[in-house]
């Protein structure tokens, strides 16, 4: 996260859970709510990381709730878990902003920019059914 950081990256995707996991914005261990829809600003507001990993396999459970586009279950924290060397560790997050269990894939439109204007990326998931399960945007100064 810290490298992530540093360079200010737009956007973090990862696939190795088999789910559709999506954080709020975290810069510096710091936590600012992605409401659905919202909108992130990596140069002030941090990092947004997507686990976009339901498109194969076996889907993996969660430990709380899903909460999705038009089913939402908002919470404060959530139970999770982190495997480490010495076996899985339980915990509790705040970061954790959209979880759904079912197929899905992830879909980025980018909106390029001349340098100095406004660039952005909208990102939905989608689920196999073709409904959105999640929308937000990451804005940028383009450079």
């Amino acid at each position: 996260m810290p490298l992530f950081e540093k360079y200010t990256v737009d956007l973090v995707i990862n696939g190795h859970n088999h789910q559709y996991e999506r954080t709020d914005v975290i810069k510096g261990g710091q936590v600012k709510e992605l409401p659905i829809g919202g909108t992130a600003h990596p140069e002030t507001d941090g990092v947004v990381y997507v686990t976009a990993g339901a498109a194969g396999r076996g889907l993996y459970a969660f430990s709380a709730p899903d909460s999705y586009e038009g089913h939402e279950h908002e919470a404060d924290s959530v139970a999770s878990f982190v495997n480490t060397e010495e076996g899985r560790r339980n915990e509790t997050v705040t970061w954790s902003r959209v979880r759904y269990l079912d197929y899905s894939f992830l879909r980025v439109d980018v909106t390029p920019a001349a340098k100095g204007h406004r660039t952005t990326l909208t990102v939905s998931g989608i689920a196999e059914t073709g409904r959105r399960i999640d929308h937000f945007t990451v804005a940028r100064t383009a450079k």
